[in-house]
């Protein structure tokens, strides 16, 4: 089984590993934005997603692209030129994040939306995943938005959260053509962890049971079904064999295949830049 191809910015000249990838699953917007250091409400910035979007349209233009709305934390986004809206919470990983942080700051949302339904409308392969979402109510208002601003492609989201899994039903009469599990978000969510901690254990029965029955779901709705995150070869395995693909990380093709990438130290580099301003900034 082919799986699906994550990027994080990296500027490709050809398609990667088209044996092992048929197509572009997510390209993750925040790695964008936090790579220029820069709010998407900068023209600059939009430039910036615009070029490399329509860059990965055309090299996979016979295959379809999934552009990820940033999913930016707190402590990401105030630390980056041009941000406006400042939210002081105390732990970065909850509160405005992905499409809460879209709808509480109604000038990003538009400005995102606004490059990608421009780039869309020279490539239809472009379609659009909204990123940790609460519930159905949630997303049909973000879709709402997307859709004003002349968006007409194919819309996914992510489950992340333990409310979208148990409000899926309703999710899954949104309108949504694609379901992407955030497996380390929703194992940390679940199991009330950090990643890497020893009760972080994305292999568990009570994670597996969840997967069978939202593949289940997906699969009598007709809705394209796939999961992401760090995730190593053994997961990997299992999830092709319950005939789930997997969208794996660019930057994770040497460890998990031992196969050589032409920006193996892009991700780490964007991160590293990104930390150093945000401890700068606190």
């Amino acid at each position: 089984m082919r799986n699906q191809l994550a990027l994080s910015g990296e500027k490709l000249d050809e398609k990667v590993y088209p044996q092992l990838f048929h197509h572009v699953g997510m390209i993750r917007g925040e790695y964008l934005l936090r790579e220029l250091n820069q709010n998407i409400i900068l023209a600059s910035c939009q430039q910036f997603v615009k070029d490399f979007l329509e860059n990965i349209c055309s090299l996979y233009s016979d295959e379809e692209v999934w552009y990820r709305f940033s999913e930016l934390t707190n402590t990401e986004a105030n630390c980056l030129k041009g941000t406006k809206e400042y939210f002081d919470e105390n732990h970065p990983l909850f509160g405005y994040r992905g499409t809460r942080r879209l709808l509480a700051c109604p000038d990003e949302f538009q400005a995102e939306a606004h490059v990608v339904t421009e780039v869309y409308q020279n490539n239809p392969n472009l379609s659009l995943i909204f990123p940790f979402v609460n519930d159905a109510e949630q997303l049909k208002q973000a879709i709402r938005v997307l859709r004003q601003q002349g968006f007409t492609g194919k819309v996914g989201t992510m489950i992340e959260l333990p409310s979208a899994y148990f409000d899926l039903d309703r999710i899954m009469e949104t309108g949504i053509s694609k379901i992407v599990v955030g497996m380390n978000d929703l194992a940390s969510f679940v199991f009330a962890t950090v990643r890497n901690s020893q009760w972080h254990d994305m292999e568990s029965l009570i994670m597996l049971d969840m997967l069978r029955q939202m593949q289940d779901k997906a699969r009598k709705n007709k809705i394209d079904f796939a999961v992401a995150g760090y995730l190593n070869p053994s997961f990997i395995q299992k999830m092709n064999q319950m005939g789930i693909e997997c969208i794996l990380h660019y930057s994770s093709i040497p460890e998990i295949f031992d196969l050589e990438i032409d920006h193996p130290d892009h991700l780490k580099r964007v991160k590293e830049e990104s930390k150093k301003l945000q401890r700068r900034y606190l």
